[in-house]
């Protein structure tokens, strides 16, 4: 009995998909496809193969271009400014008690009540979970103990020979600092975070837990705590509170810091606040260059009481820190990030994105900037004056706002 032709098309069809390999398309037939997707699409789409990777490269390369996340409950919106376009979704494997701590690139670093910590892929849904603080760490007889009640602010306490340090959502919060760095290729990465000054821990792929690291430096009679910190090119940039940078070089198997070509080792940052000035936030980023930037938060409390960024960069000649009124024409930053972010060429939309820009949140801000026109905005350091990007129906007080630079590694 002879096949009806149209059932033959549908099982020749079956045949063809079952024993294609994809990832096998002619480069310029896979490129065209790549570049005719939409900006969500086109991230995850390097994400299949190895393959797919390499030509996906090749590709006509998108402006970065900051977005926002904005997120509440089991609800999750990407609001991309490029194309005008807010991509809704659900916080699949974000957990309902998970506090937003940094991002990188498509990644974000999240903590739980828990003092949990995992890294999540906002566009392919991955996540990471990293080792549980209540297990051993290293470097230092210090040891997390949890809060194991329900319904209180307080998480836990940090426990060592000399002092007991209460750890809850307010400090982890509101004064949080740390840094993610992954490599989306080989899946290396680094998580960093200082809690309240005092305790700097950090860990990367491959190790067994956390390692503490304030005993890993030889402090002195300095008495040196930590204020901020970032990571670039393998080396992660310390910020103590008496202004002194340290450096340390993550390119080899045991980390080591660097002391003859640290250049900012023997001339910290100091900032005198002026009459009327509040330091919000201070906070340190590293350029393309390597060459390192102070940004202060600063709000004028006497005469306009509006919000500043004052950026700071040291002269390697003189050795002086000045102030300065560019990062360059194809930098611009999002606050707290710890790194530049190379422009877009050309202003994208209306909502401030360009070179020259601070992007910030306002929860960034706390305690004083309480009062704002959105949950975020853009600061331009040209004419020092702040973009709030337009309100929409779910932006309210109540939902939570980051910016994150998606491809950006």
């Amino acid at each position: 009995m002879d096949t009806p032709k149209g059932l033959m098309r549908e099982e020749e069809r079956r045949n063809v998909s079952e024993n294609h390999d994809w990832s096998k398309l002619y480069p310029d037939l896979l490129r065209s496809i790549l570049e005719s997707l939409n900006s969500i699409d086109f991230h995850r789409a390097k994400t299949v193969c190895s393959d797919w990777y390499s030509i996906w490269k090749t590709c006509v390369k998108r402006p970065l271009c900051p977005w926002r996340i904005t997120y509440v409950k089991d609800s999750l919106m990407l609001l991309n400014p490029g194309e005008d376009k807010i991509y809704k979704g659900t916080n699949v494997g974000l957990s309902n008690d998970s506090y937003y701590m940094t991002s990188s690139g498509n990644w974000l670093l999240m903590v739980d009540s828990n003092l949990g910590f995992y890294i999540f892929n906002l566009l392919t849904y991955k996540r990471i979970d990293l080792p549980s603080m209540e297990s051993s760490i290293r470097g230092g007889n210090v040891r997390f103990e949890r809060n194991r009640e329900d319904g209180f602010s307080e998480w836990g306490h940090f426990v060592d020979p000399c002092r007991k340090d209460y750890v809850g959502k307010d400090i982890m919060i509101c004064r949080r600092s740390a840094v993610l760095w992954i490599d989306e290729r080989t899946g290396d990465y680094v998580v960093a975070w200082i809690y309240d000054n005092h305790y700097l821990f950090l860990y990367k792929k491959g190790d067994d837990s956390w390692w503490n690291w304030n005993d890993h430096w030889n402090m002195g009679s300095l008495n040196l705590s930590f204020l901020d910190l970032a990571y670039r090119n393998s080396k992660l940039y310390l910020y103590t509170t008496n202004g002194h940078i340290k450096i340390v070089d993550f390119s080899r198997n045991d980390p080591i810091e660097v002391i003859e070509k640290n250049p900012y080792l023997e001339h910290p940052f100091r900032y005198f606040s002026k009459e009327g000035e509040y330091i919000c936030k201070t906070r340190m980023a590293i350029q393309k260059s390597g060459e390192v930037l102070i940004i202060l938060s600063v709000f004028e409390l006497i005469s306009e009481r509006k919000l500043l960024f004052y950026i700071f960069k040291m002269n390697l000649e003189s050795n002086i820190w000045e102030r300065v009124e560019s990062i360059g024409d194809d930098e611009m930053l999002i606050f707290g990030h710890g790194v530049t972010i190379r422009a877009p060429v050309q202003d994208v939309g209306d909502d401030g994105i360009k070179s020259g820009s601070i992007y910030f949140a306002v929860d960034d801000l706390q305690p004083i900037y309480y009062h704002a026109v959105s949950n975020c905005g853009v600061f331009d350091l040209a004419t020092s004056i702040i973009k709030w990007p337009k309100e929409d129906s779910f932006n309210n007080r109540f939902v939570k706002t980051q910016w994150f630079v998606p491809g950006f590694a």
